[in-house]
């Protein structure tokens, strides 16, 4: 069995690869959250309660991300037939967002918003189109974040990380892609 640190180290060199697998479209966007949701399932690291390092922020952020995807998902499936489930998956999702969101914010706060560039994204969702920024980490390789969160926000905006244009998102492909 691992220990942690083997386990982290295996996460961010399989996040890296399955970012190049979607980059290069060898797998599509449901692919890609499957084979992550398996990967964390099987790597059966649980998150981080206090994050000492941007690893174990990175981490976190991933594992809400995959598990908020992956309810809204089942949430999918019940929206019709089961309200009750529907809701209950709905609630997890945004709880696993509220959570990601947090683990954005104490990354930020481990490189002290260094290096660090924010901006709302163009959509094809005009419901999304204003709500949703993305968080380009110049010093990390292959760590682009995504939040709706206002107060994150509002810390970007004082941070001076914040601009006032938005712009393609860097994983365009990937954020306009509905699932």
């Amino acid at each position: 069995m691992l220990d942690e640190v083997k386990k982290l180290e295996s996460f961010n060199k399989w996040r890296k690869e399955s970012i190049d697998l979607l980059t290069n479209q060898k797998i599509g966007k449901d692919e890609f959250l499957e084979l992550n949701y398996r990967y964390l399932v099987k790597l059966d690291l649980k998150p981080f309660s206090n994050i000492s390092s941007v690893l174990e922020a990175v981490y976190n952020y991933q594992y809400y991300n995959i598990m908020a995807k992956r309810s809204n998902q089942m949430a999918l499936t019940f929206i019709s037939k089961k309200k009750k489930k529907y809701q209950q998956e709905i609630n997890n999702r945004e709880n696993y967002y509220y959570l990601k969101d947090l683990a954005t914010e104490k990354l930020l706060e481990l490189i002290d918003y260094k290096d660090t560039e924010a901006y709302f994204i163009k959509l094809k969702s005009k419901r999304l189109t204003g709500e949703i920024f993305e968080i380009y980490l110049k010093d990390f390789d292959k760590l682009i974040l995504h939040s709706k969160n206002k107060n994150l926000l509002q810390k970007l905006k004082e941070k001076e990380c914040f601009l006032d244009e938005a712009k393609i998102s860097m994983i365009d492909s990937y954020v306009n892609k509905s699932y």
